[in-house]
C-alpha cells in the first residue's frame, strides 16, 4: 500500500510493541542469568531455579485427555476449520490445561511443582486431524497423523515422565516448623551470624571479594534454615516443598530445554525486537517529516 497515513499508523503501533516485547525478553534473560540453580534439599525459600526429572505425583495417574498417554503435565487445543474462501480459518472450540501438581526429582530429593500460571515449554507436541469434535481413537498410533484430513485439528502438548526439566518460580516448604516461627528463628540466627562478619564471610563468601552477593546470602539463609529445622521437635509434621507462581509477578517457567538456552534465545529475540523499535521509529520520523 502506498498510503502514507496507513504506514504512519502501522509504524506508530509497531514501535511501542517492539520496545515492550524486546524489553520483556531481555528482562527474562537477565532474570534467568541472575537466578542460580539450587538443589531441592538446600533450596532457600523464595525465588529459585531447580533442575531435575519430571515425575507424576502420588495418587491417581495424570492422563493426557486426547492421546490417553500417561504424563506429568498436558495441554490441548481442538480447532474447527470454518468459513469459506478468504474467510476460512481455524477456530478454537475446546482447550484445557493440566493444573495437577507433579514431582520434580533431583539427586538430593523431590518437590512438587504446581503448574497453575506457569509458562510451560514442553518437549512433546502431537498434532493431527479428524472429522469429529473429539478424537475417537486416541493413543495406540491410530490417530492418523499423516493423513491430514478432517475439519477438526487436535494439538496436544505434554511433559512426559522421565524428561529432564528446569523450573524457575517460588519455592515454599509446608509443614515441619511453623512457617512464621521458622522465619523469625532464621532471622534471629542470621542476625547472630552477622555480628561476626569474619566468620560469616569465611563460610559463605565463595568468591572472596569481601562482600556477600545475593546468591551467597541465599546460601547463608538456607544454611540457617537447615540448622533451625535440624533442631525442630521430632514430632513436627513432615515437610513438603512445592514450586508455585511467584506472588510478586516474576516469571514462572517450566521448560524441557535448559533455561540457559532459553536465556540466550530471549537475549537474541530482545535485541532483534529493540532493533525493530529503532527501525520503526526512524521510518516513522522520516514519514512524518517528509513532504506529503
Amino acid at each position: 500500500m502506498d498510503d502514507p497515513h496507513f504506514w504512519r499508523a502501522a509504524l506508530a503501533v509497531a514501535a511501542p510493541l517492539c520496545f515492550w516485547f524486546g524489553f520483556r525478553k531481555l528482562r527474562l534473560a537477565r532474570l534467568i542469568d541472575d537466578t542460580p540453580v539450587s538443589r531441592i534439599r538446600s533450596a532457600a525459600q523464595g525465588y529459585v531455579e531447580l533442575s531435575g526429572i519430571a515425575r507424576m505425583a502420588e495418587g491417581p495417574p495424570t492422563i493426557a485427555p486426547l492421546s490417553q498417554l500417561r504424563c506429568a503435565w498436558w495441554m490441548y487445543r481442538i480447532e474447527h476449520y470454518t468459513g469459506t474462501g478468504r474467510n476460512a480459518h481455524w477456530e478454537t472450540v475446546n482447550r484445557a490445561v493440566s493444573v495437577a501438581p507433579f514431582q520434580l526429582v533431583d539427586a538430593t530429593g523431590a518437590c512438587l511443582v504446581g503448574p497453575t500460571g506457569a509458562d510451560v515449554r514442553p518437549g512433546r507436541r502431537d498434532c493431527w486431524r479428524g472429522s469429529l469434535p473429539w478424537p475417537t481413537a486416541p493413543g495406540g498410533g491410530r490417530r492418523g497423523f499423516g493423513l491430514g484430513i478432517g475439519d477438526y485439528r487436535y494439538t496436544e502438548h505434554r511433559l512426559n515422565e522421565g524428561e529432564q526439566i528446569s523450573v524457575i518460580g517460588e519455592f515454599r516448604t509446608l509443614g515441619g516448623v511453623n512457617n512464621s516461627d521458622e522465619t523469625v528463628e532464621v532471622m534471629r540466627l542470621l542476625a547472630e551470624w552477622k555480628k561476626d562478619q569474619g566468620t560469616l564471610l569465611e563460610r559463605f563468601d565463595t568468591n572472596h571479594d569481601g562482600v556477600l552477593s545475593q546468591a551467597e546470602w541465599e546460601t547463608a539463609r538456607a544454611a540457617a534454615r537447615a540448622l533451625i529445622e535440624q533442631h525442630a521437635p521430632r514430632d513436627a509434621a513432615p515437610t513438603e516443598s512445592i514450586v508455585v507462581q511467584p506472588v510478586d509477578g516474576r516469571p514462572f517457567l517450566i521448560a524441557v530445554s535448559n533455561l540457559g538456552t532459553l536465556a540466550r534465545r530471549s537475549r537474541i529475540a530482545g535485541a532483534v525486537l529493540l532493533l525493530g523499535f529503532v527501525a520503526a521509529v526512524t521510518a516513522l520520523a522520516m514519514l512524518l517529516y517528509s513532504p506529503s
